[in-house]
């Protein structure tokens, strides 16, 4: 098995992450379409990190995991990425909405914490 993804499948995978990106800088449109406005500063960020941020990860995931043996690594890829496009939502929502609170400092040094322990552990895997 070829263990890089195709050319349809990274492609398929850049645009789910262009349109993440789009979510990340756009919470109101996430907030028109869940029917359910943002009342603290705390929602806005999550609207960022849990719309746009996660579907970010899921682009790169489907864009740049490979098909390693054994499955559980694939798993492993897909949580890097996963995590890191939260942390990217996160980010951008600590600069434009400012004030992050209290929980919003542990989720994106939880999520930073976990994607960097997955890169750790594909990288050694690699060697």
């Amino acid at each position: 098995m070829d263990p890089k993804p195709s050319r349809a499948r990274t492609i398929a995978g850049i645009i789910l992450a262009a349109i993440g990106v789009a979510l990340i800088f756009s919470p109101g449109a996430v907030a028109d379409a869940l029917a359910r406005q943002p009342t603290n500063v705390g929602e806005a960020i999550n609207l960022r990190a849990s719309w746009g941020g996660s579907l970010l990860g899921i682009g790169l995931s489907v864009a740049f995991v490979r098909a390693w043996s054994p499955r559980w690594w694939i798993g492993v890829g897909v949580v890097m990425w996963l995590m890191l496009g939260i942390a990217v939502g996160r980010g951008v929502g600590f600069i434009l909405d400012g004030a992050p609170d209290t929980m919003q400092w542990i989720w994106i040094v939880a999520e930073v914490v976990i994607a960097g322990a997955c890169a750790a552990a594909l990288r050694r895997r690699s060697r």
